[in-house]
């Protein structure tokens, strides 16, 4: 049995040196040769065992790499999904702002309309009292021009000075005048410096 083994050993390496040194025959790569070879004895050819543990050498080189990129994506991921955040909050922010200001504008045309619509309320009322006063004097003018100068001059000390004033401008000149020359000196005069104030200057 001893013999049989001595005789097997050498037998195969004869048989292994054969086939590496003859040139491969057709169908049988020398690379698949080698590989064989490199199964019944591992280690005869080294730079095949070396071909097959470089990529598994390159893998784990590379994997931290992989990793590393992976998680700086991840980080960049998470600051795009932050930054988005941050966006859609302003612009939710911003939106809110508008709409306050919408309705802060409309709040404020409500209120100008409201104004101008006052405005020619009350513009409108003192044009009608003003034509009511205007009204309401040219007829008492005419009662004081067809009244007598001396009964005149006594309601015209009751009357106030400002109101006696209109009376008397818009009264007949002529009338006027002898309701003054009746009236007592100090009336008369302080009547006459209010008349002479409401004239235009003269140049």
């Amino acid at each position: 049995m001893l013999k049989h083994k001595r005789f097997i050993l050498p037998a195969t390496i004869f048989f292994l040196i054969l086939f590496v040194s003859e040139p491969a025959r057709p169908g049988y790569s020398m690379s698949q040769i080698k590989s064989w070879v490199n199964k019944v004895r591992p280690g005869t050819f080294p730079e095949l065992e070396a071909k097959k543990e470089a990529p598994a050498e390159a893998a784990k080189v590379r994997k931290p790499r992989q990793e590393a990129l992976t998680e700086t994506e991840r980080q960049i991921l998470l600051s795009l999904n932050e930054r988005k955040r941050q966006l859609d909050q302003r612009n939710l922010l911003l939106n809110q702002r508008e709409e306050q200001l919408r309705a802060l504008r409309d709040n404020i045309q409500r209120q100008v309309k409201e104004l101008k619509r006052l405005q020619v309320k009350i513009e409108a009322s003192m044009d009608a009292k003003k034509s009511q006063d205007a009204e309401n004097l040219k007829r008492v003018v005419s009662l004081y021009n067809g009244m007598d100068p001396k009964k005149s001059a006594d309601k015209f000390q009751r009357l106030d000075p400002k109101v006696a004033v209109l009376i008397l401008l818009g009264m007949n000149q002529r009338k006027a005048a002898a309701v003054l020359e009746e009236l007592p000196p100090d009336v008369a005069k302080q009547i006459t410096e209010r008349i002479v104030s409401r004239a235009p200057a003269q140049n």
